[in-house]
């Protein structure tokens, strides 16, 4: 393929084809074109867009154009200059767009000044010759970006924005080749002009509409006196269209027919203007009459050019976070993938490698013996297997000796006892070996847990930054000009709503403002109670009220003769709209007890605080505890986790005490039966998702109080006092904490913790 079109480059001329037929009626219509009396439009298009090896058809196709345009007497001039291109194209084929419109310049001045010499009428016609000839290097460049004709039509969707504009030029330039031609009285220039315009204000955004509106509508009147007129027409009418592009065609039609009537009506002389209300409406026809599949060709063209949309920075900043936390997760993912694969690969690699301890004791007990070669080559099947015979019974029976070892075995070897010795001896070894690397494996596999975790957290907040979060930029200016109105001027403000469905407003304040009438501002406008939260650098912060709030009350009482109680609760909030309550009750009593459950406790809390779940949370937990080999620390755990603004709310369960919920008259226990944290890699998580309402209660107990007087309907005794009306959830704490004293005869068998919750309404 390429030596064929090496070979026709090399031909200087060839006979035309039937494609060469759309080339060849744009160089006509834009050899038609004129402005100020002169024809370098068809000059541009030969240098730019035609193809050379047809020159004389395209000599012909300007010559007649010219004519046809009532230009004959100017035909010699464009002639000269024509050739001049086509020997230059001959002599450097090069693509430089510099040099190209330069020769296409320095052509027509030579065509022009061959004509000054036999008709020289003044300066003048040395500077519409020179205007001339500036004119014809700038619309080379056009025409060369505008890509109108190309042997891969699928390129001409990959178009810039300069690319595009010089294409809605190339096409003003083309139709106004047509300026004239007249069916009746409709002008066929008007019609293609709106047939263009519409085809872009249905495809393409309002700018790129309107700036081919402008386009066109100028350089298809370039000629007339009314070009400037023509262009407002046409550019208000393509922006019209593309209000209505939503309605598809229909919708484009209408509103460019709408605008056109309103521009024209404000046209003082409409009758001088070369555009008419019919024109604009047979182009609009001819339009909305066009075939589905041409509708798409054009949409094709369109797709790839113009239609960038732009976004703004809170989405721009969103794409970018979310694109980099996605790819830290991946990261950390690959991490627990490449250690998960490495600790089982090994573990494989040392417990089914049973020829190590074949090979050792061989090595130990056979070298040097007058009878290895009988055994170990002329006999190996049946030594190799009376020797996994023996491992078999060490693996059963603990040890190999003299009363449990084959008889044969016996018979056979002459070192018995040494061999016995051995390979109890290598057997011991390898295990060791093989348990010491199991613990390495298993230390592995945490890790690779803890990786997991970040991987699900990081991905967590990743999708919070996607979707959790939204600038409401209509509120912030009706804030604005509330307090613009009372006489507050802020120098900044932003307001971001979370999918919590929380608000937080930061706002930049003269020093004197008073917050409580910000306060009263911002939440008429946001239609939601605002509280003032604190001032940092000069930049004040302002939260929603969360719909609810808890009384709450927490009790503890050590075990009878301990200093210390070993659990450790925690009420707190994360600032985000979240309430926590945490339970952790370490494994016995006493400072050591009290040093694991704190321990659980902080890191648990600090996790929550930075933003992760609490299931990611958990995880990384009980890996953490679990890596602790030396210092073994387990601890049970309650959590409940509520979002302030909805109510709603989930119970996560870590082999706790019972807890006990009141919601109406309705009194339920919910308990769990999973491990403690720190004992097992593979925790079970238990949740309950629940609606807590105004007037709830959740109590949240450790087994100290839920033990106490255990019989067969071990929290009835709670149950019966949570149903009671109290005024504090201090009272309720209080009275569960002495009856549990009461039904253990006045001790703490047990450390006693109690945490006390009941929601308000705000």
């Amino acid at each position: 393929m390429n030596e064929i079109k090496a070979a026709t480059a090399k031909i200087p001329l060839r006979l035309p084809r039937l494609n060469d037929i759309t080339s060849s009626v744009l160089l006509i219509l834009a050899s038609r074109a004129t402005a100020l009396g002169m024809f370098p439009f068809g000059i541009a298009f030969f240098a730019a867009a035609y193809d050379k090896s047809i020159a004389y058809i395209g000599i012909a196709a300007v010559c007649a154009g010219i004519m046809s345009a009532s230009g004959a007497a100017a035909v010699p001039k464009y002639v000269i200059a024509l050739v001049i291109l086509w020997l230059f194209s001959k002599l450097y084929r090069k693509k430089d767009e510099l040099i190209n419109a330069s020769v296409v310049a320095a052509a027509l001045l030579c065509g022009g000044a061959v004509m000054l010499v036999s008709n020289y009428n003044g300066i003048y016609d040395i500077f519409l010759l020179i205007t001339e000839s500036i004119i014809s290097a700038l619309m080379y460049v056009v025409f060369t970006k505008s890509r109108m004709v190309s042997d891969d039509f699928t390129k001409r969707g990959r178009m810039s924005p300069e690319e595009y504009i010089s294409a809605a030029v190339a096409a003003g330039v083309v139709i106004s080749g047509l300026s004239g031609v007249m069916i009746g009285p409709l002008r066929i220039a008007n019609i293609f002009s709106v047939y263009v315009i519409l085809l872009t204000a249905l495809n393409s955004s309002v700018s790129a509409a309107g700036c081919t509106g402008l386009c066109i509508g100028f350089m298809s009147c370039m000629s007339s006196s009314a070009s400037v007129v023509m262009m407002g027409i046409f550019g208000m009418s393509a922006v019209f269209a593309s209000f209505l592009n939503c309605y598809k065609k229909w919708g484009a039609a209408a509103g460019f027919l709408c605008g056109t009537a309103v521009t024209l009506i404000y046209v003082k002389n409409m009758y001088n203007i070369p555009m008419s209300v019919s024109d604009a409406a047979a182009g609009a026809l001819l339009f909305i009459a066009t075939p589905r599949i041409m509708q798409e060709y054009f949409r094709s063209f369109f797709d790839k050019s113009m239609q960038v949309e732009s976004v703004s920075p809170e989405q721009r900043m969103r794409e970018y976070l979310t694109m980099r936390l996605t790819r830290a997760g991946e990261a950390f993912g690959s991490l627990h993938e490449c250690f998960t694969a490495v600790s089982e690969a090994r573990l494989r690699k040392y417990s089914d490698d049973i020829g190590i301890i074949l090979d050792e004791t061989a090595e130990r007990v056979c070298r040097g013996c007058k009878l290895c070669g009988k055994c170990w080559q002329k006999d190996f099947r049946r030594t190799y297997k009376n020797v996994l015979g023996l491992i078999g019974i060490i693996e059963s029976e603990g040890v190999l000796n003299r009363e449990n070892i084959p008889e044969h075995f016996c018979e056979r070897c002459v070192n018995t006892d040494r061999f016995i010795y051995e390979i109890n001896h290598v057997y011991e070894l390898y295990k060791r070996e093989v348990l010491r690397r199991s613990d390495a494996v298993s230390s592995r596999n945490l890790l690779s847990m803890q990786y997991d975790e970040l991987k699900r957290f990081i991905n967590g907040l990743a999708g919070d930054i996607e979707d959790g979060f939204f600038f409401l930029e209509r509120e912030e200016e009706q804030i604005v000009d509330e307090l613009d109105r009372i006489g507050i001027v802020p120098y900044e403000i932003s307001v971001v709503e979370s999918a919590s469905g929380g608000c937080e407003i930061y706002l930049r304040l003269p020093p004197v403002t008073g917050h409580t009438v910000v306060e009263g501002v911002v939440s008429d406008v946001l239609g939601r109670a605002v509280k003032y939260e604190e001032t940092k650098n000069g930049l004040s912060r302002y939260v929603t009220r969360p719909g609810y709030s808890f009384d709450s009350a927490v009790l503890q009482l050590p075990r009878e003769g301990m200093e210390v109680n070993g659990d450790s609760l925690a009420v707190f909030g994360d600032g985000c709209g979240k309430f926590y309550a945490i339970a952790a009750d370490g494994m016995g009593s006493g400072r050591e007890a009290k040093y694991e459950s704190a321990a659980a406790l902080r890191l648990l809390t600090g996790f929550l605080k930075a933003g992760f779940g609490v299931k990611t949370a958990v995880g990384i937990l009980n890996s953490s505890l679990c890596l602790n080999m030396d210092n073994e620390m387990y601890s049970t755990i309650d959590i409940l986790s509520v979002n302030m603004y909805t109510g709603e709310a989930e119970l996560y369960k870590i082999g706790g005490a019972e807890t006990v919920i009141q919601s109406g008259d309705e009194v339920k226990t919910i308990s769990s039966v999973s491990a403690p944290v720190g004992i097992i890699s593979d925790i079970r998580l238990d949740r309950k998702v629940l609606e807590l309402k105004e007037g709830d209660i959740v109590l949240i107990m450790t087994d100290g109080v839920t033990g106490a007087g255990y019989t067969a309907a071990r929290t009835e005794w709670i149950k019966n006092i949570v149903i009671k009306p109290h005024e504090t959830m201090e009272e309720l704490a209080r009275e569960v904490m002495d009856t549990a004293l009461s039904k253990n005869r006045g001790r703490a068998k047990d450390d006693m913790s109690i945490i006390a919750l009941r929601m308000l309404g705000v």
